[in-house]
């Protein structure tokens, strides 16, 4: 395993995660099911009478009993509530002692077969993990990288894709790792790539979006890719077969505008932030590698039948194939949210909850179900 340190804004977490919904139908597909998916209720103040504030919402998930636990930055704590959006109870806060966070918590995920909810920090690559009634459990040490994204491929194992820089020659490295969970030790290597820190790099091929069955096969699709294609790899980094379809080709174009301010969001891909010398001889930020060409797939999720979603790339990112394991489409989903938000669409087997992470106002969860059109 590379050991690598990274430098890196957490804000690029929330930009490779977002997509922008607007009440748009997804295109009708002959011999698949048209469903769609709408929220039933919100925490944080809108189709409800909650009076939930959040600060700054990171990361949800759903819990097998139905609770929702969401993270919040600002308030250094987590917050779970019931299956109608009613607040339960919060699990830590900011502090030094067990159980608290020095820095602001960011993941959260269940733990497959140990019933314990595990909240990372940022800026320390600690897990603080609780049982389901927000008692603390332990604290442990998985991943020196900065963590875009991780799934548990099993009771015992999880895949981390992680951002890192060399210092000794500042290069760029995206790796997907498989990792023992009580260890910390790596089972196997999936996927390393590697380029210097510089305008001109192509990082896009680093790109990748991951799911797991939790029942040790790993998902994965490169954002690279000229057609709909996903990998599936053991937990050993075995390629076990590539689910391909021909029927979806073609990649919409994005004109990049020259203001960094103007920057659209893409769903899918992370544009990477480096600093760097202007003419006048002071450092600047640059935005680089934000691609004309959206990805096909830009997100991946398991639901509660074992089936796996992807979420079509491109504006404006509210529209899902759900297809079997074997990458034969069955339905085609919509998703629907007042307002035309930004949000995060979490999808596991307990069920569907999206975030509005990007209002100016203040922050929502939305509680989703699926339906037919």
């Amino acid at each position: 395993m590379r050991k690598l340190k990274f430098v890196a804004s957490a804000c690029l977490l929330i930009l490779s995660m977002v997509g922008c919904s607007t009440d748009v139908d997804a295109a009708p597909v002959y011999g698949v099911d048209s469903l769609r998916l709408v929220p039933v209720d919100t925490i944080g103040v809108l189709m409800g009478d909650s009076t939930e504030v959040f600060g700054h919402i990171f990361d949800a998930t759903v819990l097998p009993s139905g609770e929702l636990v969401v993270v919040d930055l600002l308030k250094r704590c987590a917050s779970v509530f019931d299956s109608r959006g009613q607040f339960v109870r919060r699990i830590g806060r900011s502090g030094s002692g067990p159980g608290e966070f020095q820095h602001a918590p960011t993941f959260v995920l269940w733990l497959p077969g140990s019933e314990l909810i595990a909240i990372r920090e940022d800026v320390t690559s600690d897990w603080l993990t609780y049982s389901a009634q927000g008692e603390f459990a332990d604290k442990r040490d998985l991943a020196e990288n900065m963590i875009t994204d991780i799934v548990f491929l099993d009771d015992s194992t999880a895949v981390f894709y992680t951002l890192g820089v060399e210092w000794n020659t500042l290069d760029v490295s995206y790796s997907v790792q498989c990792l023992d969970i009580d260890t910390g030790e790596p089972v196997s290597d999936i996927l390393f790539y590697e380029k210097p820190m510089e305008p001109s790099s192509d990082f896009l091929p680093g790109y990748v979006m991951l799911t797991a069955d939790g029942n040790g096969s790993l998902f994965l699709s490169r954002a690279n890719t000229q057609h709909w294609s996903v990998e599936v790899y053991s937990r050993d980094g075995e390629l076990l077969n590539t689910l391909e379809r021909t029927d979806v080709a073609e990649r919409e174009h994005v004109i990049v505008p020259e203001s960094a301010e103007d920057t659209p969001v893409i769903p899918g891909i992370e544009p990477f932030t480096i600093m760097t010398t202007g003419e006048n001889g002071l450092s600047m930020t640059k935005t680089t590698n934000l691609p004309e060409d959206h990805p096909i797939i830009s997100a991946l999720a398991i639901d509660s039948e074992g089936r796996l979603w992807s979420r079509r790339g491109g504006f404006p990112g509210n529209t899902w194939d759900i297809s079997d394991t074997e990458g034969n489409r069955i339905a085609v989903v919509d998703v629907a949210l007042p307002d035309s938000v930004c949000h995060n669409l979490i999808i596991n087997p307990y069920g569907y909850i999206a975030i509005d992470n990007r209002r100016s106002d203040f922050h929502r969860v939305y509680i989703m179900e699926l339906e037919e059109k």
